[in-house]
């Protein structure tokens, strides 16, 4: 259940050595970009016991720029998740608030200010347990301070602010500089310094959570639904900063349940909860978006190769990414703590070692790695589209309990494929090295993989597949290359045709070594370097018949055959051979075309003009005849028509090209 994996990230956190400032950015806004410029305006009333103080401070050196994490530490805000961010929302953890534009312009106007800090002030943690009376008494005084003294810094553009009372006789405040504690600011009546003790902040923030969830349900003295033991009291799920259990939505809740009884599914103990925030808080620093063109590669339609060109990456929805990883036995929480750590980083590809588990290969997720994570570990990746802070999140898909060497196996055979294998393929279909970034791309990471091979819908099924060393098929990888390199061909588009061809003959190597290093079982398909010995010996003049002893292998001969002799047909007539004489009238390439049309005719042309061809082709023509008979009377020509297709193709443009005398002597 994911609220229990998440709860078993958070304990680890809860319990480290996190430095200060870390764990306060951790558990609210402060330090995110979208929230820099809210401390440009710092609107700080000081309250005493005889009298009151106002101080203006800005933490940022001009618009837009950074903040000064040191002095506004002591200040921490958390932005509204959902609803109008004009109204209060929540709980406060201590009396400090996020003031946007129309707050900021209303300090001219009492009735207005009044309201704003009355409906904050009540829900604020340290002033929860004060009586109506004194809570009044301090609204007006700080209202009296926004009108008269706030006001004075109100401008024209548009201002975002922060809202802090440091109220004297609140014990989160003091004068005196004690362990842990942070300086907020000199007094401004008396020139003393004042600080918040850190831990108030920590404790106070846990409080405000655990308070928003009893909104949705509390009880008192129930079992706990993750320990399954007593508890003195316990909440629902419900996190207003992690909105993947929305009180808007109906359809997880009974029926029967009203609706603040949301306890008679989940319910939490305080604990619990701490480290379900933790855990919620880390997983919202870890959530990486996919890039745009990688979201095209996963995605976009792989039938028809126009209409995937010419779509555009930003068309697609952004989707987000969520690693995380578990011990499968309770381990010591400092370990488990540094290896989050490393997660949360983001890091470049130069920076990463080879033992490292780079999220980016395996999940798509970028910038992001794993280091020497051991098989103690499981691995989960969950995808997921929508806007967090409204509660409207679509899980794409979840890959979870993948084996760490499983996915150390993978990214090894897709590393080794990019840097050994694809300038090799590349180089047999004649496409130069400089024009290989994108093919490069779609090979480099299993997601985009596999979706160019098997189609978006297949994509989450086949990750799982493969990262739970699950078999995997190619029937339907190459009925869909060859449904294109047959539209591609018909179009005469053969540019694009080799760099179909070079994506599936990759996939092809990835398949095999996948079989082989992964489920260490023997597949059948032949390597690159065997169908490089085939090719050399057609050159040669050396093929047997074990050479033809496969649809592929006779439809790879085939290949070659009509391209030597296309090459003379050429040079001799100025014409192409396979377009003028065997795909006619525009019709669509297919086996028996090639055997009646193409190897039949060939016999027949080459006794009514002398070509010259070399003798390899008559060696290599002599074979294929009787081959290709006996695909006929098996339905080959149907059954596996495809595997024919794509061999075919490949033959005739890895079929190397000859210098121009030779060419010359072979049309004499």
């Amino acid at each position: 259940m994911l609220l229990s994996d998440i709860i078993k990230i958070g304990k680890p956190i809860v319990e480290s050595p996190m430095p200060i400032i870390e764990r306060i950015q951790l558990l609210t806004d402060f330090g995110k970009e979208e929230v820099k410029n809210f401390y440009g305006h710092i609107f700080l009333i000081e309250i005493g016991r005889d009298n009151t103080g106002f101080q203006f401070k800005q933490f940022q050196d001009e618009k837009n720029g950074p903040v000064d994490l040191k002095k506004a530490c002591g200040i921490p805000i958390t932005l509204p998740s959902g609803g109008n961010p004009l109204h209060a929302q929540g709980v406060y953890p201590i009396p400090c608030y996020p003031m946007y534009d129309p707050h900021i312009k209303n300090f001219t106007d009492e009735k207005k200010t009044k309201k704003m800090v009355h409906d904050r002030l009540v829900r604020t943690i340290p002033y929860m347990d004060q009586d109506e009376k004194t809570l009044e008494k301090k609204v007006d005084l700080i209202t009296n301070m926004l009108v008269n003294e706030a006001s004075k810094y109100v401008t024209e553009e548009k201002q975002l602010g922060v809202l802090v009372i440091l109220d004297l006789s609140l014990n989160i405040y003091s004068n005196e500089s004690k362990e842990e504690s942070l300086f907020i600011s000199t007094s401004a009546m008396d020139n003393g310094s004042i600080y918040i003790q850190s831990s108030a902040i920590f404790s106070n923030i846990i409080e405000a959570r655990f308070l928003e969830a009893a909104e949705l349900g509390s009880e008192n003295e129930r079992v706990s639904t993750i320990s399954n033991e007593p508890s003195e009291k316990v909440v629902s799920a419900y996190n207003k900063g992690w909105l993947w259990l929305s009180p808007t939505w109906e359809m997880p809740r009974s029926i029967y349940w009203k609706e603040k009884e949301w306890t008679k599914g989940i319910r939490l103990n305080r604990k619990e909860y701490e480290a379900f925030f933790y855990g919620t808080q880390f997983l919202k620093q870890v959530q990486t978006p996919l890039h745009a063109s990688m979201l095209k590669e996963m995605f976009a339609p792989i039938q028809n190769v126009e209409a995937k060109k010419n779509m555009r990456p930003t068309s697609f929805e952004a989707i987000y990414g969520i690693p995380y990883f578990l011990p499968l036995l309770n381990k010591d929480s400092i370990e488990v703590y540094e290896k989050f750590k490393v997660l949360k980083n983001r890091y470049e590809e130069q920076n990463m070692k080879e033992s490292d588990l780079q999220l980016e290969i395996i999940s798509g997720v970028q910038k992001r790695m794993i280091p020497e994570l051991t098989d103690d570990y499981r691995l989960t990746i969950i995808y997921y589209s929508g806007t967090m802070s409204r509660g409207d999140i679509h899980i794409r898909g979840q890959i979870e309990d993948v084996v760490p060497s499983v996915a150390y196996q993978v990214q090894r055979i897709i590393k080794k494929n990019v840097n050994t294998l694809l300038n090799r393929v590349a180089d047999q279909l004649s496409i130069p090295e400089n024009q290989l970034q994108f093919a490069r791309f779609k090979v480099s990471h299993l997601p985009t993989l596999l979706s160019n091979a098997y189609g978006p819908g297949y994509i989450w099924s086949m990750m799982q597949a493969v990262l739970h060393r699950e078999p995997i098929g190619l029937e339907r990888v190459t009925k869909q290359t060859s449904r294109r390199i047959n539209e591609l061909a018909n179009k005469e588009e053969y540019w694009n045709l080799r760099y179909e061809l070079l994506f599936y003959h990759l996939f092809i190597e990835f398949y095999k070594q996948y079989y082989e290093t992964v489920l260490k079982e023997k597949e059948g398909k032949l390597s690159m370097q065997q169908w490089e010995s085939i090719l050399q010996r057609y050159l040669n003049g050396e093929l047997q018949s074990e050479d033809l002893d496969s649809t592929e292998k006779i439809g790879f001969v085939t290949g070659c055959l009509l391209q030597q002799f296309e090459r003379s047909y050429r040079a001799k007539t100025g014409k192409s051979y396979v377009d003028t004489r065997v795909m006619r009238f525009g019709s669509k390439l297919t086996p028996e075309m090639i055997w009646k049309n193409g190897l039949l005719r060939m016999q027949e042309l080459q006794k009514q003009w002398d070509f010259g061809i070399k003798s390899n082709y008559n060696h290599a023509l002599s074979l294929v005849l009787p081959s290709m008979i006996a695909m006929k009377e098996k339905q080959a020509f149907t059954k596996e028509k495809d595997e024919f297709m794509t061999m075919f193709w490949s033959g005739y443009l890895m079929l190397p090209k000859v210098k121009k005398e030779e060419t010359a002597n072979e049309s004499k």
